[in-house]
């Protein structure tokens, strides 16, 4: 066609195996500028290709963002002049190379009407931009329409988004316990070069006192964006820190639980591998739940997940108070059930915070010397900002101690199991600075 302008698509190398992946649901995770929903288009123009006839729904949360955004990038890749453009019905139709035709709809899904629309559609694929702004539902009735042609190679489902926290259904049935035909790509920040240079370089000093924000918009780390100041701002990574399969303990080998006491329990499964690293292995814990019952809990689950294991455990100092009602402490009840604990060495925050904090900047080959299994959602979304020191009203400084919420228990836990691992180095920072430099670390 006269006049008609074609761009050429360099793949990015994180992208290369999500293009020749066939998988039935596939999310590209990354910060901003990444080109996710360019990547996305062109695999739906690619997937097209393949049959005679094609349906595809493009879904962003609102018509606004759909109109800025999923429909702006779509025609930047594919010329409208090859086909027909309906803004009324929101609907681009061209013809595929066999004289069939291929279309393209797009759609909002900002509420359960929206969502009941797409009951009604058979499709070839669809891409869900911004897919953390979206509901499950939207992904699992979109799923249930994937029959259109019959005779189609393959269906799909394209997820892009900014990383989330861990508590998100995309967290959960990608990474934490990733659903059967389900793959995702993670990309850096700076892998996109056709971008100015100083793109990331102007967000990264907007974002100089928001270490989270930076994290997941410019390193494309996963975790939530919290108000306050994160405990640990500068030494967790995302990427180098959790691992990216689930963790299993070695045999032979004590696994060690930390907990944390109160009527908000928490306990931690860590084991020190026989290579240095200490794996945490997974969480527990409760918002309101007695000690007595929280045992239990903990029991049955080890009991069931980890019988061929000896465990130590190690506990809140003030555990050993009795109460007024029974005189029991929690350290007698947990007894009552097998479970001995003993007391961590201190419960000053200073040494509990530098005893997690060497962990974290240690490293051994290249390898962390601390790995959390994914599934430690709340501790992973603690370290990433939700364990921070609250802001004192709008006076631009923070509280002196870590605030107590959701978050802190667990992270406590998994302090009282770090001081007996590993000890600590009490008002003296550069101790584990000089045993680990930032600088020889390659990732901050």
């Amino acid at each position: 066609m006269a006049g008609l302008t074609i761009k050429k698509y360099d793949v990015l190398p994180t992208l290369v195996p999500f293009h020749e992946s066939n998988a039935p649901a596939r999310l590209i995770v990354g910060p901003f500028g990444s080109g996710k929903s360019v990547a996305a288009v062109v695999e739906l123009w690619l997937n097209s290709r393949l049959s005679h006839n094609t349906r595809y729904l493009i879904i962003r949360k609102t018509y606004r963002m759909l109109m800025d955004s999923c429909v702006k990038t779509f025609f930047e890749w594919v010329p409208k002049e090859i086909g027909n453009w309906s803004e009324a019905n929101m609907t681009f139709t061209c013809v595929s190379p066999s004289g069939g035709t291929a279309e393209f709809l797009f759609r909002s899904a900002d509420s359960a009407d929206d969502i009941e629309k797409f009951r009604g559609v058979e499709i070839t694929g669809a891409w869900l931009d911004e897919a953390q702004e979206l509901t499950s539902d939207v992904k699992l009735i979109v799923q249930g329409r994937l029959r259109f042609p019959l005779s189609h190679p393959f269906y799909t489902v394209i997820l892009t988004t900014n990383p989330c926290d861990t508590e998100h259904w995309i967290y959960k049935s990608f990474v934490m316990d990733p659903l059967p035909g389900h793959v995702y790509w993670r990309q850096s920040s700076r892998e996109n070069t056709f971008l100015p240079e100083s793109y990331y370089k102007d967000i990264e000093a907007a974002y100089r006192d928001r270490p989270e924000l930076k994290k997941r918009y410019v390193d494309g780390q996963w975790g939530a964006v919290f108000d306050g100041k994160p405990v640990y701002g500068n030494e967790f990574n995302w990427e180098f820190h959790v691992s990216k399969q689930h963790l299993k303990p070695v045999l032979n080998i004590p696994i060690h639980r930390g907990w944390d006491f109160g009527l908000t329990p928490a306990c931690v499964i860590t084991q020190v591998h026989p290579n240095g690293t200490w794996m945490i292995l997974r969480e527990l814990y409760s918002d309101e739940m007695g000690i007595d019952e929280f045992g239990d809990a903990v029991n049955d689950f080890c009991k069931r997940e980890y019988k061929e294991y000896i465990f130590e455990d190690i506990g809140d100092p003030a555990g050993k108070t009795r109460a007024q009602t029974d005189e029991r402490s929690c350290y007698d009840i947990l007894a009552s059930k097998m479970i001995y604990c003993r007391e961590a060495e201190t419960n000053a925050l200073i040494p509990r915070l530098e005893s997690v904090k060497r962990q974290l900047l240690k490293m051994y080959r290249g390898s962390p010397r601390i790995c959390i299994d994914p599934r430690c959602k709340r501790l992973i979304d603690g370290f990433s900002g939700g364990y921070k020191y609250k802001e004192r009203g709008n006076a631009g400084t923070h509280a002196d101690t870590p605030d107590k919420n959701k978050y802190s228990h667990i992270h406590d836990a998994l302090q009282y199991a770090a001081m007996t691992l590993f000890g600590y180095a009490e008002h003296n920072p550069k101790i584990w600075q000089q045993e680990m430099p930032r600088a020889a670390t390659g990732i901050f």
